[in-house]
């Protein structure tokens, strides 16, 4: 049962910042084509170079858009239309508020202007020597989100070695297993420290950046998630066991290598996300409820199926938005976000798997 408790607040969190995140597309898309030519002066220049971000996820508009709609012949770096919050706009039928995510997100847009009139200007031979040190901007850039990846997924490596750890030595430790057995009820602390701890990293910016609070809360989400993890194992064979953890690993690894390398760009459909996540989220709550009141076994093998396509596609988004170089991506300072969404994602789908793999053992 905890499995499914926590598949629906990894659920309700992810829909609640799917939703920020689609907006913030749909109004850039709405306003993309409404150039303010300004004149050109140092002091402007520095006032584009203000990245001063509100939230993990940044949108990145179309490169390849933005530099063929640069006017050959331009006075200045064109501009976007300049947002302040709590701003009323009409997008076709809908009202959108401006929020500090949507005012920070114009700042980038504004500043990847800005670089793509730099690169014309160094085109047409009309750059002032003085701006001849921007041509490293962009390799500072790839190396930031090299060293945000390797960050990322070395933590997320040593929190699934610690989680392997935890659920062997109930496994093969026979004292321990009666004492998890003999205080059942310490999956339900557990629980509740997975609970506080995931949603302080997920909805609290000061929290997931501050350190020691951030490696803080990291750690011991860690610890609620591998306890919960061992509890669900230790009902099932090993057999079970090793074929779910097996099933894990490869599944895994073949999301990481498709959303590295595909052309298809999740992010870009962070609505459709959304919507999927809602209806799964309704229909685990009416099969829950309905299993509370007659026990029919295809219904838990329906919500591991369930589970485990959601499961995949969170983590397909997670890796895209990890990587780079999509219409979203994370921040570099949100190193134990990515790191938790990832280990949260590749526990519960292992913890699913096994649901499902039991399912055709009998078990």
């Amino acid at each position: 049962m905890h499995d499914t408790y926590s598949l629906l607040l990894l659920l309700i969190s992810r829909v609640v910042v799917l939703r920020q995140i689609d907006v913030i597309v749909i109004y850039s898309d709405a306003f993309r084509y409404c150039y303010v030519r300004t004149t050109k002066s140092e002091g402007r220049k520095k006032d584009l170079i203000n990245v001063c971000f509100h939230s993990a996820y940044l949108m990145q508009p179309d490169r390849a858009e933005e530099l063929q709609q640069i006017s050959q012949y331009i006075p200045g770096p064109p501009q976007l239309p300049a947002l302040v919050k709590g701003q009323k706009l009409r997008s076709g039928p809908y009202t959108i508020t401006v929020t500090n995510e949507m005012v920070a997100q114009r700042e980038r847009e504004n500043l990847e202007l800005y670089r793509a009139w730099m690169e014309e200007q160094r085109r047409r031979n009309v750059l002032p020597e003085e701006d001849a040190d921007d041509y490293l901007g962009d390799f500072k850039q790839a190396m930031i989100r090299r060293s945000f990846v390797r960050k990322v997924f070395c933590i997320v490596t040593l929190q699934l070695l610690f989680t392997t750890c935890i659920v062997a030595i109930f496994m093969f430790i026979t004292e321990a297993q009666k004492f998890m057995i003999l205080h059942w009820y310490l999956w339900i602390a557990a629980f509740f420290l997975f609970v506080i701890t995931y949603c302080a990293v997920s909805w609290s910016v000061k929290v997931r950046r501050t350190s020691p609070y951030n490696y803080i809360c990291l750690s011991l989400l860690t610890i609620g998630m591998s306890y919960l993890a061992a509890f669900a194992s230790v009902l099932y064979s090993i057999e079970v066991i090793l074929l779910a953890l097996g099933m894990t690993a490869v599944v895994t690894i073949i999301i990481v290598f498709v959303a590295t390398f595909s052309k298809f760009d999740l992010t870009m459909r962070a609505g459709l996300l959304m919507i999927i996540g809602l209806v799964s989220i309704v229909a685990i709550f009416a099969m829950i409820f309905i299993m509370m009141f007659t026990y029919i076994p295809a219904l838990r093998l329906l919500i591991s199926v369930i589970a485990t396509l959601m499961l995949s596609l969170y983590l397909y988004f997670d890796i895209q938005v990890i990587m780079g170089g999509r219409r979203v991506e994370l921040s570099p300072d949100e190193v134990v976000f990515a790191a938790t969404q990832v280990y949260v994602d590749i526990v519960l789908l292992y913890k699913y798997l096994l649901i499902f793999m039991s399912y055709f053992h009998g078990q």
